[in-house]
């Protein structure tokens, strides 16, 4: 078995230079919502020594003096773009896993050989993906998950890789271990990493030599499967279809401080409205609602943090069920007067929506709201998310709690109106919209 990882390079600062050509030898930054970090950076950055979530307001003035394009985040961009990456990466490999909006694993094996190698086929991958969709990427090859992600550090370290790199196999795979930090590790990081270089294992090869049942005990099983795969042998299977999350949170901080009880409302609807539609999308149903809300713990005012949770009488999808009850959340822990800047929601006890059970005298209404949020998502899915909205989340009208974004970049392939423009050779050129 063969694995290979496919990794987007520096993803959504790429993305951004895809329909930017001007933009192909400027340091670009992107940043957090609101703002607030720096949560992508080109090649030009780093070499700038700026590191990843760094404040922008402390790293302004040097990328201001070095000519750096800024941009808030784009997540409409991004995620399309990422939908074409994979969408291409299964034209050419039959079985990909989807990892991350920028990561994929693929299976090999199963894959049509450009040429003698699972090496040169993963070089026609990298120049596909990068031709059609303009995203540079690189490929890390090995015979399990944990390897393969190992590899594709030094693809992407390494310029003399060209972009791939195929840990090779017996001694020369010890070679490689010897020389990556057992933090670079998949499944060690800054958590384990300490205490194995206090137990003298420093090296990847230090962890894959190191014994079981002491990493068992120190790791629990995860680690010693992290182990395992070092040596080869595959703990973590291909998984065409991720297995659906056990629970699920929908929150963000707000643009400006909020006060009212009005806006709160119209915030956590909003929240729950987008917890409803990620429900409905791994076809799931949940039966407990959790809500909260914060103050700045940085500001001088009265803090304040609470969180207030309810039992669905049945567990549902249905979005206005689940608003209702967030709403008997928020009620219970507002207090007035307060500032607050962040709210979320969160649905757990999730259950297949294939098990779904409903009331003796309620079976019609419960297959009609089934029906109606079926046929929600698949408008919302053709023409864009949020065209039809609950009226509770505000989404007609600006709201005061929205996300500050005044860098965001267009929405060039979501977007009409954002369509990049073209120069008409020997005619009248179109207005510039950037």
């Amino acid at each position: 078995m063969k694995f290979a990882l496919c990794d987007c390079n520096n993803f959504y600062a790429s993305c951004e230079r895809v329909f930017r050509p001007d933009l192909r030898d400027r340091p670009v930054v992107v940043l957090s919502n609101n703002d607030g970090c720096i949560i992508a950076r080109s090649a030009e950055v780093k070499a700038m020594g700026i590191k990843m979530g760094a404040p922008y307001f402390k790293e302004r003035y040097r990328l201001e003096s070095a000519g750096a394009a800024v941009f808030s985040s784009n997540y409409a961009l991004y995620g399309d773009m990422s939908r074409r990456v994979m969408e291409t990466l299964g034209t050419m490999v039959p079985d990909v896993e989807i990892y991350s909006v920028d990561e994929a694993f693929l299976l090999l094996d199963s894959a049509p050989l450009r040429g003698s190698t699972a090496e040169e086929l993963c070089r026609h991958v990298k120049k596909q993906v990068f031709r059609w969709t303009g995203i540079p990427v690189s490929l890390g090859l090995g015979a399990t998950k944990t390897l393969a992600k190992a590899a594709n550090r030094i693809a992407k370290k390494e310029s003399s890789c060209g972009g791939v790199f195929a840990i090779p196999e017996g001694v020369g795979a010890d070679v490689f271990l010897a020389g990556l930090n057992v933090e670079d590790v998949w499944g060690v990081g800054f958590r384990y990493a300490p205490m194995l270089k206090r137990s003298g294992i420093r090296t990847a090869l230090d962890l894959k030599m190191a014994d079981d049942e002491w990493i068992r005990r120190r790791m629990t099983v995860c680690g010693l499967r992290t182990v395992w795969e070092l040596r080869g042998t595959v703990c973590h299977p291909f998984r065409a279809c991720p297995d659906p999350a056990k629970s699920i949170r929908s929150s963000r901080s707000f643009g400006e401080p909020v006060i009212s009880l009005h806006h709160l409302r119209e915030a956590v609807a909003s929240f729950a409205e987008r917890a409803c539609e990620t429900l409905r999308s791994q076809c799931s149903t949940a039966g407990c609602i959790s809500v909260f809300i914060a103050t700045s713990p940085h500001r001088e005012d009265p803090q304040y943090a609470n969180a207030a949770t309810r039992r669905l009488a049945m567990d549902s999808d249905f979005t206005p069920a689940i608003i209702t009850a967030a709403m008997e959340c928020l009620e219970e822990i507002y207090v007035p007067g307060l500032q607050y800047v962040k709210a979320g929601v969160l649905l757990r006890e999730l259950r297949s929506a294939l098990t779904r059970q409903s009331g003796l005298f309620d079976v019609a209404e419960t297959g009609r709201r089934v029906r109606l949020m079926a046929a929600i998502d698949r408008i919302n899915g053709d023409l864009g998310r949020g065209r039809i909205s609950v009226a509770a989340s505000g989404r007609w009208k600006p709201r005061v709690w929205d996300m500050k974004q005044d860098l965001v970049s267009f929405c060039y392939t979501t977007r009409w109106e954002d369509l990049a423009g073209v120069r008409v050779v020997g005619g009248e050129v179109p207005p510039c919209r950037n």
